[in-house]
């Protein structure tokens, strides 16, 4: 394996990027490809998954695009970023949003008809230079993979844009320490959808969920980059927390829940907790044990409050939830991982606040638990 340094795109589209049009691609050899743009430009910039779930060449193209990098053994999470080869350097730059090519982005999405829809359709984009690029990063470790599409601004992301940070692949090590055994697994605010196609490794049904129909959306699209198998698995749908989910039917339930307070959310979806940050988690963690079927787990991450006069929401809740028959237990996060301290944040914009840490709660159903539900 090849550990990899190129300077990453991280979540901001390239401001110099020309506008996208559908594209007209004739091969002219197998070292040259040449290009021309045949209709109007496409978007402003803003991430629409929508016309690509759509269109069937434009999910073969993602197909393509995963099948290559899995053969490649293409690793990009927490700063790691590894291939096969140093030949193929310019596929994991093309995998972070990088312009390479036209020929080799050809190479990779399967056919000219492919790469087309995906650029007609909003998914990649032509610069001047004629070179091409991704309006995502693709994010993975191996056995799952997800869309990560750039946002506008890193100051300033849309309301409805679609996140992962380091505390994703926190929720995924948490559930393959966690999630241990049963058939049914639904993964709360999936986001990405890169931990539902995670759970797709251990469990015959996963469904991921998110209330952002974005979120959703992209989900579904980044499922096109997993394996036959992952697909078969995976579902995605858009409903608040677990509405419409029946009680007492997952083996394994997991959340990231948004634990921001909405002061310092500013509106954004996949950050906005409540007032304090707990309203939301405290409603997750709530309806999520609620679906737990007999020796079910709950894995959720959240922050930890303690207020100056004393009350501590988390530990209340998860006395309540061990009233009802559950047991439960609060995992700190590591330290030296970056959200260890990133929970401090809600002093600012939270009165009373004493303390914050940053925790995984893990909740388990007995089997001989009475469901009252």
């Amino acid at each position: 394996r090849t550990s990899l340094r190129i300077p990453r795109s991280r979540t901001v589209s390239p401001e110099w990027a020309p506008p996208v049009g559908r594209s007209s691609i004739q091969r002219q050899s197998h070292r040259e490809t040449r290009l021309t743009t045949t209709t109007t430009a496409v978007g402003n910039g803003v991430w629409n998954p929508w016309p690509l779930l759509e269109s069937a060449n434009a999910r073969a193209a993602i197909r393509s695009l995963g099948e290559t990098l899995r053969a490649a053994s293409f690793v990009n999470r927490l700063g790691e970023l590894s291939i096969d080869a140093p030949e193929n350097g310019e596929l994991a730059a093309f995998a972070l949003g990088k312009p390479v090519d036209a020929g080799v982005a050809l190479g990779v999405l399967g056919s000219p008809v492919n790469l087309d829809a995906l650029l007609g359709e909003g998914g990649a984009s032509v610069h001047d230079s004629g070179e091409i690029s991704l309006r995502f990063e693709v994010i993975s470790d191996l056995r799952s993979m997800a869309i990560l599409p750039f946002v506008r601004s890193s100051v300033d992301p849309e309301l409805d844009s679609v996140y992962a940070g380091s505390d994703s692949w926190l929720l995924l090590e948490r559930a393959w320490q966690y999630g241990l055994r049963g058939r049914h697994a639904v993964d709360l605010g999936t986001g990405t959808g890169l931990v539902a196609a995670f759970l797709t490794t251990r469990f015959p049904h996963v469904l991921g969920t998110d209330l952002n129909p974005k979120a959703a959306a992209t989900a579904m699209l980044g499922r096109e980059l997993n394996a036959p198998h992952v697909r078969e698995r995976m579902s995605i749908t858009v409903n608040d927390v677990v509405s419409g989910l029946r009680p007492a039917s997952f083996d394994f339930v997991c959340v990231n829940a948004p634990w921001v307070p909405n002061g310092k959310a500013k509106g954004r979806v996949y950050a906005d907790g409540g007032a304090t940050g707990f309203e939301l988690p405290t409603r997750f963690l709530r309806d999520g044990t609620d679906l737990l079927a007999p020796d079910g787990v709950l894995v959720a991450l959240c922050a930890d409050l303690h207020f100056a006069d004393g009350r501590s929401p988390l530990t209340d809740l998860l006395g309540e939830i061990r009233s009802d028959g559950f047991t439960a237990k609060i995992v700190p996060t590591p330290e030296g991982h970056p959200f260890h301290t990133s929970a401090l944040g809600a002093s600012g914009v939270v009165p009373d606040l004493a303390s914050a840490d940053h925790v995984t709660v893990v909740i388990h159903r007995p089997m001989n638990h009475v469901n009252t539900q």
